[in-house]
């Protein structure tokens, strides 16, 4: 896209010179003894000119005069021709200035418009970026969501113990992703931060039994010692899961962790 623009806006100059230029073809005639191309020649035609003598027999040249009274209008033409040259030049010259000045603005507005679309070309990038990260994201989320409701319908179906992951497994640096943990509270609890299990004593999106609870509360959150898990803000039990999950690692959750590093 740049590179095209860049060669669209180049014919842009090329005609802006072109038209700027065109009085200089107007007033110039390459064929002209009183064309600009043809001053020197008109001045070399002057001086040649007045330098061929006019001599009478055995008399001593006269470097003074012309040679004929042609010669006298050939000089007079040329010498008007030259001096219309010169009375047009500071006009050519402000055309050509004219031209340089239309050149570089064009050039400049080139420059200008090809900078408004690389910025637009990175913009879209950007925005397709975001969009791509985005449905990755959703991907992953649906594929925990499959992963989780399989595991449960075999479990359902498969009698025996249902603990894979040990209870001392050392957490991962950076920790989970967002989504990793969306995974672990659907696998714990639906997603639901109010859950509590069947016996009551696993309670919130984390299922934390109250005496966990108040262990890590004691630990980092002492604000919270006592708090039901379950009635605790959606923040706060996500805070109490990841000061666990930094402690002692996914095995504190010992089906659903599968889903943590």
């Amino acid at each position: 896209m740049a590179e095209s623009t860049v060669e669209r806006w180049r014919v842009v100059v090329v005609a802006l010179a072109t038209i700027a230029a065109l009085p200089l073809f107007v007033l110039e005639n390459p064929d002209s003894t009183g064309s600009l191309t043809g001053v020197a020649d008109a001045t070399g035609s002057v001086e040649l000119a007045l330098s061929v003598p006019i001599v009478v027999g055995d008399a001593v040249p006269d470097w003074t005069m012309p040679t004929s009274p042609a010669d006298v209008a050939n000089l007079a033409d040329r010498a008007e021709e030259w001096h219309v040259a010169r009375s047009n030049l500071p006009t050519v010259n402000r055309l050509a200035e004219a031209a340089r000045m239309y050149e570089a603005e064009a050039i400049a507005m080139a420059q200008e418009i090809v900078a408004v679309e690389f910025a637009e070309r990175e913009a879209l990038d950007a925005i397709l970026a975001a969009k791509q990260a985005e449905a990755d994201r959703q991907a992953e989320r649906a594929r925990f969501r499959e992963e989780e409701d399989n595991r449960r319908a075999t479990a359902i179906s498969t009698p025996g113990p249902t603990t894979t992951i040990p209870w001392d497994t050392a957490p991962a640096d950076g920790g989970p992703s967002a989504e990793q943990w969306e995974a672990l509270r659907y696998c714990e609890a639906t997603g639901d931060y109010m859950a509590v299990n069947p016996t009551g004593r696993y309670r919130g999106a984390y299922q934390f039994s109250t005496t966990t609870w108040d262990w890590i509360a004691g630990l980092y959150h002492e604000r919270l010692v006592g708090v039901d898990p379950a009635a605790a803000t959606p923040a706060d039990q996500d805070a109490m899961a990841r000061s666990l999950y930094h402690l002692r690692g996914r095995g504190q959750w010992p089906v659903c962790g599968r889903y943590l590093p």
